[in-house]
């Protein structure tokens, strides 16, 4: 009994042990990204819009908008400067120990993958594609 139990601390020891480190992440702040902006803007007068119907002429405006918003939303660009990075707790209690001051890096970038259609660096957001300009 005493071999089992002993047999099981041991085990959870080395799964807590392995598990990977608690680090922050990168995160996306819309307003700094002219894009999303932009879609957002749109979203509401097309609300706006919506709420007024003054014939044919206006449905098809609205359609006409509707459809070069999908294209807008399509490809969102950002600036590098739109990301930024959440450190975890334990990087907050650690900043300023040792030689290495953990996540304060000026030139510290988001981990980005190449698109060699677009010709551009992207990350995903969600479920978004996301390219990166800069």
């Amino acid at each position: 009994m005493l071999k089992k139990a002993a047999l099981g601390l041991f085990g959870a020891g080395i799964v807590l042990m392995s598990a990977p480190a608690f680090a922050g992440e990168w995160k996306l702040n819309p307003r700094a990204c002219p894009d999303l902006v932009e879609d957002r803007y749109d979203r509401r007068e097309d609300r706006r819009d919506a709420r007024v119907d003054t014939g044919r002429r206006d449905r098809m405006e609205d359609r006409f908008d509707r459809r070069e918003n999908r294209r807008d939303r399509a490809v969102t660009i950002c600036p590098a400067r739109a990301f930024y990075y959440q450190p975890s707790r334990r990087e907050l209690r650690h900043q300023g120990r040792g030689r290495h001051h953990g996540w304060r890096n000026a030139n510290a970038r988001p981990p980005l993958k190449w698109d060699r259609r677009m010709r551009m660096s992207y990350r995903y957001v969600g479920r978004r594609k996301i390219y990166v300009r800069g």
